[in-house]
């Protein structure tokens, strides 16, 4: 079945669910009406109108995969229908968010990882027919990483929800149009090993005299072996594993003409290691088609959030046949991609190659899923969104341990396979141009105010989000914390960041600190400004994928204008670009006490209502919470009254609460407040939160 009807198939199938265009057209008012009229919640006094749960007729997440060497969790969502989102690309669109949870018990508790998202939009020209749109949604996460010999394989569950974010912490939620996914992948080790775990490992006692002068807590470097053909040949000798497949690498720089060896040392050197060429070697190295027993790249997408990143999602199968386990070098799965930009089906444009590493490890029936990432410059390519969608069809190769040429998109790989898709390429206003400031504070400077300095609706009316993950943001909200400057590359030319506090007559200050800049194979590498210019140069995307531009240190709870300055190759200034940012430093006030009874730490009995005062206060003030730790009664015990609120108390001495202790348990409890504000904190975070706790001990009743 080839590629065209498997799509064909696909989609048919999700239509069978029928699509509902009319309750999905007013989805948001059927929910404020009856919280469960689709019947997706599993527990709800209200009854379903329309029982649809997990509706997969206009998107669906059919991939799940983990990049474990970039730490980035991975997922491809299918664009079916050609409306049912809102506008066309020149309107709002609709969200698409997609909530992570990983577990490292198979699934018995879950830990929520996250959440992202982009927006979808009415697009004929991708999803008419057969055919369907795929969007790819990135999210890092940090997992407890271990030993290379220990257990590396975790479970990962997305939940992609359309127009209705799924709530944290609720892995068994289920969307009302959307789908859960889980996925097997695997943990990339530490390369380092504790004194104390060689020990353990090797089951010997510490004697007391060692540990006198040993540093047991000083990490040691694990040295990561490459297996060479002979070490190979010996590991898989009962394993089923061909030759064509472990020595792959030296078979094909054979064939091609690229080995210095004749052809009686390069036989005699696998005739050392007893290791037998099959004579129909030619045919497995220049298959007519790609064996997929091993790998195969299921799934292909574009994220569109800033920057636009290819991605690839690939299945491993096999439990031997990577090139060694997770204390070795492994191996590489390749996967190349193109573009035909301009629809002539030769796809002549090769847009860059991204690879994952791979280990031998015990592979579960479902499979291993791993992911690729390629960060990709699409600027020139972009067109008005009055010219309509940029719909373009990109063409990917998996192929294992050995990359497939730039300039060969016809490639039959021995080992993996092709996959093509449709993308839809963001227009030119919804970009920055290059020179200029995209991000600011992790957020799209079109979400910032520039007389407030505070975040906004954008133009189209959108609610503002962070432009690296598609999260939500309050509006109002200032900066505070480590403010990042984000943007195309301009190549060849260089710039200079500087900042100016608009609440002094001060000159402004450039900002000229240390950056580690992300590459496009995931490893680091560190950049500084000139010390004669204080400019830094700008980096091309395959050394910059973030398009990090400068990282600036704020304090104070005043506004500034942060100003971008642009220079050709010769030092002639180009241009600048402006923005102007409030900024806010202060934490929360939060302060609790209790009144009643014995007050502050006292001992109170069993049954008593305990009260007393708190002040919740900012001058960005989001919300307050109240509980009682531990966390140790049946629930509807130990709840305080108010246990939240989105408004700010009275100052000092505040507001009023209570706990009534009745069918609690004798015990020492706190009663912890904590406060948030509605700061944009390091680029990445909402809230500045504080907290502060009183004690008490309940006790049980003296007989009369």
């Amino acid at each position: 079945m080839n590629d065209e009807i498997k799509k064909a198939v696909r989609k048919s199938q999700a239509a069978m669910q029928g699509g509902y265009p009319e309750q999905r057209a007013v989805f948001k008012s059927l929910l404020l009406s009856n919280p469960n009229y689709f019947g997706n919640l599993l527990q709800s006094p209200f009854n379903p109108a329309i029982p649809i749960a997990g509706n997969t007729f206009y998107e669906e997440l059919a991939c799940l995969g983990y990049h474990p060497q970039q730490q980035k969790l991975e997922g491809v969502v299918y664009i079916y229908q050609p409306s049912g989102y809102g506008t066309d690309i020149c309107g709002a669109g609709t969200p698409e968010f997609v909530r992570f949870y990983i577990s490292y018990d198979n699934g018995a508790a879950w830990e929520d990882a996250g959440m992202t998202g982009f927006q979808a939009y009415n697009i004929p020209q991708g999803t008419e027919g057969g055919k369907r749109l795929e969007y790819a949604v990135s999210h890092s996460i940090k997992p407890n990483r271990k030993f290379c010999k220990s257990k590396l394989l975790i479970r990962v569950r997305a939940i992609l929800s359309w127009n209705n974010p799924p709530p944290a912490n609720q892995p068994n939620w289920n969307p009302v149009w959307g789908n859960v996914r889980e996925s097997n992948i695997l943990i990339e080790p530490f390369r380092f090993i504790f004194p104390y775990d060689i020990f353990e490992i090797s089951k010997i006692k510490i004697k007391p005299e060692l540990k006198e002068i040993l540093d047991l807590d000083t990490p040691i470097a694990v040295k990561k072996q490459t297996l060479g053909l002979g070490e190979l040949a010996s590991l898989y000798k009962d394993k089923g594993v061909p030759v064509h497949r472990f020595a792959h690498a030296e078979l094909t720089s054979f064939a091609l003409g690229s080995s210095p060896e004749s052809a009686e040392a390069f036989t005699k050197k696998f005739a050392d290691f007893k290791i037998e060429i099959s004579p129909k070697i030619s045919d497995f190295l220049f298959p007519t088609d790609g064996d997929i027993s091993y790998e195969e790249l299921k799934c292909i997408g574009l994220d569109p959030n800033f920057p636009d990143t290819l991605v690839g999602v690939i299945q491993v199968k096999k439990s031997a046949g990577y090139s060694g386990d997770p204390c070795t070098d492994g191996s590489r799965e390749y996967v190349t991609f193109w573009g035909d930009f301009d629809g002539n089906g030769s796809f002549e444009t090769c847009l860059g190659t991204a690879d994952v590493r791979v280990y031998d490890v015990d592979v579960p029936s479902s499979g291993i899923f791993y992911a690729v990432r390629l960060p990709i410059d699409l600027s020139k390519y972009r067109q008005d969104c009055k010219q309509g969608p940029k719909v373009v069809r990109i063409r990917a190769i998996l192929s294992w341990n050995t990359p497939v040429a730039c300039n060969t998109p016809n490639k039959v790989p021995t080992w993996g396979n092709r996959e093509e898709t449709l993308i839809n390429i963001a227009p030119s206003s919804d970009q920055s141009s290059p020179g200029k400031i995209a991000i600011l504070g992790g957020v799209a400077v079109s979400y910032i105010n520039d007389t407030t300095g505070r975040t906004e609706n954008n133009s189209l009316g959108e609610a503002p989000k962070f432009a690296l993950n598609n999260s939500l943001v309050p509006l109002d909200a200032p900066f505070g914390g480590k403010v990042t400057l984000q943007g195309l590359p301009v190549p060849g030319y260089s710039y200079k960041v500087e900042v100016k506090n608009l609440d002094t007559s001060e000159p402004p200050t450039i900002i000229v600190t240390e950056l580690e800049l992300v590459k496009g194979d995931g490893t680091t590498h560190k950049v500084n400004a000139n010390p004669a210019t204080l400019r830094f140069d700008y980096q091309s995307l395959a050394n910059n994928v973030n398009n990090l531009l400068a990282i600036w240190r704020t304090s104070g709870d005043t506004k500034w204008e942060v100003k971008l300055s642009v220079f050709d190759g010769g030092g002639v200034l180009q241009g600048t670009d402006t923005h102007k940012i409030q900024l806010d430093n202060t934490d929360p006030e939060a302060s609790i006490n209790i009144t009643s009874g014995a007050g502050d730490c006292g001992k109170f009995p069993i049954g008593s209502v305990i009260s007393g005062n708190f002040v919740a206060r900012d001058l960005n003030f989001d919300s307050y919470s109240l509980g009682v730790e531990p966390v140790v009664n049946d629930p509807g015990e130990a709840v305080v009254s108010p246990s939240s609120g989105t408004v700010q108390t009275a100052p000092a001495p505040g507001n009023s609460w209570s706990l009534n202790t009745a069918g609690m348990q004798a015990c020492g409890y706190v009663v912890r407040l904590v406060v948030w504000d509605r700061t944009i904190v390091n680029s990445q975070s909402v809230g500045h939160h504080i907290p502060d706790s009183v004690g008490f001990c309940l006790e049980e009743q003296a007989d009369a």
